[in-house]
């Protein structure tokens, strides 16, 4: 039995069930208090910060069969290859593999990073109140309480603010790096079926799950150069029985359609990129993802309510109508 260790909603936790699943192995999931992270005490696995601080962080397994707890998405599918050979996500030829390798490594760095940190932005300032579900147990499919539950959310948008840079959006060029990044992938989906080689592997099964934040940012899912991505994702979904939307999607949708506008506009950028000349042609070559989260200081709670003034007042989203 392999154990997950999981915040359900997270796009590099779905890396994992997809991979799981599709080698047919016997799993059951955790849900982590994405607080405290109490349930993950007791392993040894923890995670390199950019800033040198070791956290637990999901997803990280614990395998029954070999006594292993691993951490980190693209560790964890070489695991599963490594361990559990058949059926494989991996091609056979050595230089395929170092292929999907590079993918994984940079999909991992740079659209999980960006797509996730928009996709929060987005919820933050249109949905504040959804944040309590999903970070705060107690109000995990409670009705009622409606403004202590947008309390309660208006205190996790602002540490996630915080502890994802948020209101550095536009300095950090998150908007320009994702759709770089999102058009290089589908530049090569469109001349090919699958990123690397002629059948599915790990790399597909990367990018297919970390494109889900980037499906409720306006901004890409309405973009004209995307749509043949959001296609390809759509019918992989379906092929592997995968679900084509989770909560927040729909939760977001609904509460848009209600006020019948989103913020949809970038006020600093002119529209979606017309061309692709500026997209780069070739992968860096990456020994290890990247993990974007910040230390949080002092009090986080405390201050959030500032951070979230801070997103609402600089984000430079603006309302467009919807849908």
């Amino acid at each position: 039995m392999i154990t997950l260790y999981q915040l359900h909603w997270s796009h590099y936790v779905e890396k994992i069930r997809w991979a799981l699943d599709f080698k047919q192995l016997e799993w059951s999931a955790v849900d982590v208090d994405p607080f405290t992270k109490g349930e993950m005490r007791h392993l040894q696995a923890r995670t390199a910060l950019e800033s040198g601080a070791r956290l637990y962080t999901v997803p990280t397994i614990h395998d029954d069969a070999t006594g292993d707890a691993v951490t980190e998405s693209s560790a964890i599918l070489r695991y599963l290859e490594r361990t559990y050979p058949a059926p494989a996500l991996y091609p056979a030829g050595e230089v395929e593999c170092d292929e999907v390798e590079r993918w994984m490594l940079w999909l991992d760095s740079t659209v999980g990073l960006a797509a996730r940190r928009l996709a929060y932005t987005q919820i933050a300032l249109e949905h504040p109140g959804y944040l309590a579900e999903l970070f705060i147990p107690q109000f995990a499919g409670v009705k009622g309480k409606t403004a202590a539950r947008r309390i309660a959310g208006s205190i996790v948008a602002g540490v996630l603010t915080r502890r994802f840079r948020f209101v550095h959006n536009r300095a950090d060029r998150v908007f320009e790096t994702l759709e770089q990044c999102l058009l290089l992938a589908a530049r090569r989906l469109q001349s090919q079926p699958f990123l690397v080689g002629s059948s599915f592997t790990a790399a597909d099964l990367t990018l297919a799950s970390l494109l889900r934040p980037a499906t409720v940012v306006p901004f890409f899912r309405n973009h004209p150069g995307l749509q043949h991505l959001f296609e390809w994702r759509a019918a992989l979904l379906q092929e592997y029985r995968r679900d084509l939307h989770i909560g927040y999607e729909i939760a977001l949708h609904e509460a848009r359609k209600r006020r019948g506008w989103a913020l949809g506009a970038v006020r600093w950028l002119p529209g979606p990129m017309q061309t692709d000349e500026s997209t780069p042609v070739e992968l860096p070559t990456m020994q290890v993802a990247r993990n974007d989260q910040q230390p949080m200081g002092r009090r986080p709670m405390v201050q959030a309510p500032f951070w979230l003034l801070r997103l609402m007042l600089t984000s430079g989203l603006a309302r467009t109508p919807y849908p």
